[in-house]
């Protein structure tokens, strides 16, 4: 895949966005040793023994710098993320002193460095923080900002072209279906995964069984766009116009992928963007998406991790397969996290996207094998996080 160029971004623009430059530290953060308590500064040497009464010189909250510096027997009272005063070397909780009057006195022994956030305990200047190829989320933003590197270089997003084909496809807002007519729900699905993969969605909209209105539609895709992104159309039907315009293309191939569901894939280049023609059933395109699109456009970002994380777990139940392809079952994880039971979603049919939608993972199921049984450990491939599903709480 051809590797897109790249741009400078406000940093608050970065989530989903792949660095292109890795990201160096010129400073320590924090850039001052701070206190991680409310509490009181004081040299350790001073609280070696229970009860010791300090002199308190002071207050210092956060964003102020102590105006005197310490010595034996004295404590500053001190607020969470105020820098360290001259003379301290530990912070006590306040929960761990008793005032007495213009002393405090300190409950605790407390060893040296105790509370106090070093400078550079973070960050060294001059550390490689993030690598070129991370894809970003609102934490790492959240760390750009602590370095106020504001401005990052980053991979371009894909423009990507999106069209779904049928006569039967009528709007989603369609109340009222004519028989044989199907609301178009692939279109939609993939404007959502690929903007989820980074990419900027060009949406040609719904194609009808016409040669010519195809053609001319992948003709401009072909221009405007990075990569292009079909569905339907790709099988073996006597109505499949996809087929039939693309075979008029050279480099475009038609595939009988060894898998299920997602058999039926078109691959090849129109112009100089990649193209990938989808199944028409709405699990079929989830799944090839994610093991064929969105590595892809990951790639094209210069990402350094493409592929969903994977796992092994055991089946929460038998799970009967087709030995003749690789076999992506929707499952649920459930457990208490050290020991995930795998248990399938619902109905496998390619047609009930409804059980993909509550499903966390594919458990993935390779040639030659045709039963897995309860307690046997099996591959998943989480595409959902499981705390993003609805959580019911009693009352």
């Amino acid at each position: 895949m051809r590797r897109l160029g790249t741009e400078t971004i406000p940093f608050d623009e970065g989530v989903g966005r792949v660095l292109a430059e890795a990201i160096v530290s010129s400073e320590d953060v924090p850039h001052f040793a701070n206190s991680a308590m409310d509490g009181f500064a004081v040299r350790a040497t001073d609280v070696s023994e229970p009860d010791a009464v300090l002199e308190v010189l002071a207050d210092l909250p956060a964003g102020q710098v102590a105006s005197v510096s310490m010595s034996d027997g004295q404590a500053i009272r001190i607020m969470t993320g105020a820098p360290m005063p001259d003379g301290a070397d530990t912070v006590v909780r306040v929960e761990d002193t008793a005032a007495e009057g213009d002393k405090v006195r300190i409950h605790t022994v407390v060893e040296e460095g105790t509370y106090v956030r070093e400078a550079g305990g973070d960050v060294r200047a001059g550390q490689v923080v993030f690598d070129s190829g991370l894809r970003m989320g609102p934490i790492h933003v959240g760390v750009l900002a602590t370095l106020g590197l504001v401005e990052p270089v980053v991979s371009r997003r894909p423009r990507v072209g999106v069209m779904s084909t049928g006569n039967e496809l009528q709007p989603p807002a369609t109340q009222d279906l004519a028989p044989g007519m199907i609301r178009d729900s692939n279109r939609p699905m993939l404007v959502g995964l690929l903007e989820d993969a980074g990419a900027e969605v060009i949406d040609y909209g719904r194609i009808g069984d016409d040669a010519d209105e195809l053609r001319a539609a992948l003709g401009r895709a072909a221009v405007e766009t990075d990569a292009i992104v079909t569905t339907g159309g790709v099988s073996m039907g006597d109505y499949d116009v996809t087929k039939l315009v693309l075979r008029e293309e050279a480099g475009v191939d038609f595939i009988k992928v060894a898998m299920k569901p997602g058999k039926p894939l078109a691959f090849g280049r129109l112009g100089g963007a990649p193209f990938f023609g989808l199944p028409g059933n709405p699990v079929s395109v989830v799944v090839s998406f994610e093991q064929f699109v969105r590595p892809a456009l990951l790639t094209m970002q210069g990402a350094s991790a493409v592929l969903r994380p994977q796992m092994t777990v055991a089946a929460g139940e038998r799970l009967v397969t087709d030995p003749a392809k690789t076999v992506f079952l929707r499952v649920r994880l459930e457990g208490d996290g050290a020991a995930l039971r795998a248990t399938q979603a619902g109905g496998q049919a390619s047609n009930i996207l409804s059980v993909a939608a509550v499903a966390d993972a594919f458990a993935v199921v390779p040639i030659g094998v045709e039963t897995i049984d309860e307690g046997e450990p099996v591959l998943i491939e989480l595409f959902r996080s499981p705390e993003t599903r609805e959580h019911r709480h009693d009352v």
